[in-house]
């Protein structure tokens, strides 16, 4: 009787031990997600402000008709930004539940393909300076696996984190980032997926400089300001559990 109950006990603490182990297989895993991508960033359109103020001058003599145009520093630019690419890399934990947490590193690089320089008249344009809009992004995200029967999960997301983007002149400024998405995540086995999704991301608005500017009507500081960085991502990612 005795060896009956302790046989049975045991089987008992066997088959929990079991339980418990099967329970923290399913409960989650770490994994790593490296990914690349097309991004297409949206045109910025800023705004100007002089440090000291800006007087009028006038370019002709005052016996001339265009006496009359008062001529002033410009009031801000339109950036017409190109389509380019971004690159991510993540470390994740996966809760087997459907919930996904990670933190992303992610980096984009957008070519200037135009800048117009808004002006009430015709002056000068400013320096071209750098060619390249470069964005790095840190960013916990959080995702949603619609999780079924077969190989491909749809899912969706978020992410909150921050923003450092330099603008065309190498100038730099950090600003809140909040970014959605959506995809499709294949499962190759082995632990193995490979995702496919779309990414919007916005910024607070930026302000750059200030830097120096020579205008006919002398030298000025020009700050920089009034536009996000926003942009639509596609990105392939591999993700493996560990």
């Amino acid at each position: 009787m005795k060896f009956g109950f302790a046989a049975a006990a045991s089987l008992m603490v066997l088959s929990a031990g079991a339980a418990f182990a099967q329970d923290e297989v399913d409960y989650g895993s770490v994994y790593a997600r490296l990914g690349a991508g097309v991004s297409f960033v949206s045109d910025w359109e800023q705004d100007y402000a002089f440090s000291p103020a800006p007087t009028s001058s006038l370019n002709c003599a005052p016996a001339d008709p265009c006496a009359a145009v008062v001529l002033g520093p410009p009031s801000g630019q339109t950036v017409f930004l190109g389509n380019d690419w971004t690159a991510a890399a993540a470390l994740g934990f996966d809760y087997a539940d459907g919930i996904r947490t990670e933190l992303e590193y992610r980096y984009a690089k957008t070519g200037v393909e135009s800048a117009a320089v808004d002006y009430a008249e015709p002056l000068p344009q400013l320096s071209a300076g750098d060619d390249d809009i470069v964005a790095q992004f840190l960013m916990a995200n959080f995702f949603f696996d619609f999780n079924n029967s077969t190989a491909v999960t749809p899912f969706i997301g978020g992410g909150v984190g921050g923003a450092f983007v330099s603008s065309r002149r190498d100038e730099t400024d950090a600003a809140l980032a909040l970014q959605g998405r959506a995809g499709l995540s294949f499962e190759a086995g082995d632990e193995l997926n490979f995702d496919l999704e779309y990414i919007y991301l916005r910024t607070n608005e930026l302000d750059f400089g200030p830097r120096a500017e020579t205008f006919p009507a002398g030298d000025f500081e020009i700050s920089t300001s009034g536009e996000r960085y926003r942009a639509s991502s596609v990105m392939v990612s591999i993700r493996k559990a560990f």
